[in-house]
């Protein structure tokens, strides 16, 4: 099986706070979990109150099937492919979904990997928003970050809360 990568940012519709963001984060891992195991995609998604970047990877034809079904989600508007390319090793295993809040780290990073102290994918190179949906994923702060176990049958990591 060859595997594909597609980077892809788009803009959220849904109203966030405090207990419902949480909820929303388990919602998504929830919903995306289930696929690493049946599907074999695996990838990270990041967001705040504007944007959502997720990253998927897997076989060319599972991550288009989900990409269709995520375009007649009513919880995003306006996505936006940034790229799609083969790739010979998942730069994710299992799923990673965070919120993209504010902490001096995860500004630091904005800046590094954007052109402000906030998360906007409108402003990223490609290869700079998958090298901030890695750096996030390793990253401790007052942000949200919860993990789904790996892809290829290893032991599954629980949800988890990373806080400072």
């Amino acid at each position: 099986m060859s595997l594909s990568q597609i980077l892809f940012y788009s803009q959220n519709q849904v109203a966030l706070s405090g207990g419902s963001m949480r909820d929303m984060v388990r919602d998504i891992l929830a919903s995306c979990s289930r696929y690493d195991h049946s599907t074999g995609i695996t990838g990270a998604l990041v967001f705040n109150e504007l944007f959502f970047l997720q990253a998927m990877e897997g076989e060319r034809a599972a991550i288009s099937d989900q990409l269709w079904s995520l375009a007649a989600d009513n919880r995003h508007s306006g996505m936006v492919l940034l790229s799609a390319r083969a790739i010979d090793r998942r730069d994710f295993e299992g799923w990673i979904v965070g919120f993209a809040g504010h902490t001096p780290a995860l500004d630091a990073l904005y800046m590094h990997y954007g052109c402000e102290a906030k998360l906007d994918p409108t402003r990223m190179t490609p290869q700079g928003a998958i090298d901030l949906l890695r750096s996030v994923s390793h990253l401790d702060g007052t942000h949200y970050v919860q993990k789904s176990g790996l892809a290829a049958g290893g032991a599954k990591e629980p949800m988890r809360r990373v806080a400072s």
